[in-house]
């Protein structure tokens, strides 16, 4: 019973063009001991060439026809010597009777067949089950990853990238948490989709940040060239294209059905759900703040301390703690590079006066 699970394994595996050269030996050893399974393979391999393509109804009635007459001679028994020659009417009529009850047989063991190898090949595809490969990013580190079509992905820290085993086989799809920069490599036919909790984006080849992190207000897709599709999950599922240096910010929270996206300035506490505008360069001309942390400078504009806090935790993986509730309400603005945490703190404290602490990855503020 055993071999014959094999065989029809084997079978089913060539039948899906998977075969090894082993296991081609391995099927040919069984199937020369299983002289009626190899009939039946014989069969299956005539279906499986003679149906390439979309065969007509004519062409289908023919080979079903010339199978059948395969099956039944191949059943039949050769007439014993010294049998009578002699056939009484009875016989006669039902020779064809007989005939066609065999071709019925036989076309019933076909299906038979036929399902026993839809049965292994499916159960061997579903044992084949996509395998997620995930990329984390610790507190105070960055990452950069090739994906298999060769997409570029920089993950900011505090972040979790995935992608499944069949990543630019049928589809491009990933998941992320967190921030990631990408550089999508084009490939007309495969769109390239980023899942995260609010919002999932559709691009073709082009270059742009996602901030979508799970303790933040607000998602951020942020897009640097070529277009991308972003997909509200809720809000009616609303479909919103972007153009080159236009940010968008959906709440992470956001409930309900918007209308369409408001151009305003950096979102606050009375901000709509989405919020659509667009990115300004700084000072020198060159640099964007929402992908200046991918050449590891640290922008901030116009954030309240409660904001920066999160930030500084991830950049620098720590704890803060802020016990000064001013401090938490006021805002800063400031672009660095290369600071040490207590550079940066001490760059703050001179805009606003408190005191703080650091001791064994912990700074407390007060």
């Amino acid at each position: 019973m055993e071999q014959h699970e094999r065989i029809w394994e084997l079978m089913a595996k060539r039948m899906a063009g998977t075969l090894s050269a082993g296991e081609e030996v391995e099927l040919e050893v069984l199937l020369e001991a299983a002289p009626e399974v190899a009939r039946q393979q014989a069969l299956l391999d005539k279906i499986s060439l003679q149906s390439i393509g979309k065969p007509t109804l004519e062409r289908k009635e023919m080979l079903l026809d010339r199978i059948m007459r395969d099956s039944v001679t191949g059943e039949s028994n050769p007439e014993q010597p010294g049998q009578c020659d002699q056939e009484d009417s009875e016989s006669v009529v039902m020779k064809p009777a007989r005939r066609y009850w065999r071709i019925v047989a036989a076309a019933a063991s076909l299906m038979v067949l036929l399902g026993a190898a839809t049965v292994i090949y499916l159960r061997m595809a579903a044992s084949s089950k996509v395998v997620w490969t995930t990329v984390q990013t610790r507190p105070g580190s960055k990452t950069r990853i090739t994906l298999p079509d060769g997409s570029l992905v920089v993950l900011n820290a505090g972040s979790t990238l995935a992608y499944p085993s069949n990543f630019a086989q049928v589809g491009r799809e990933v998941k992320l948490t967190g921030e990631g920069y990408f550089d999508v490599a084009r490939m007309a036919n495969y769109p390239f989709t980023i899942h995260t909790t609010t919002i999932d984006i559709k691009v073709l080849g082009t270059t742009f940040n996602v901030r979508a992190y799970a303790d933040e207000s607000h998602t951020e897709t942020a897009l640097i060239s070529g277009a991308v599709e972003v997909i509200v999950k809720d809000a009616g599922k609303q479909h919103i294209t972007l153009s080159p240096h236009q940010k968008l910010l959906i709440a992470n929270t956001i409930t309900e059905k918007v209308e369409k996206p408001a151009p305003v300035a950096h979102p606050d506490n009375q901000k709509p759900l989405i919020v659509l505008e667009s990115m300004e360069k700084e000072q020198t001309g060159k640099l964007i703040a929402e992908t200046a942390w991918v050449e590891n400078r640290f922008v901030y504009r116009n954030e309240s301390f409660l904001q920066l806090i999160k930030r500084m935790e991830r950049w620098y993986g720590v704890t803060i703690e802020c016990h000064n509730q001013s401090l938490l309400e006021a805002s800063f603005t400031g672009n660095v590079q290369g600071e040490s945490l207590d550079q940066l703190l001490g760059m703050l404290k001179q805009t606003k006066h408190f005191e703080y602490s650091v001791a064994a990855g912990r700074v407390i503020i007060y």
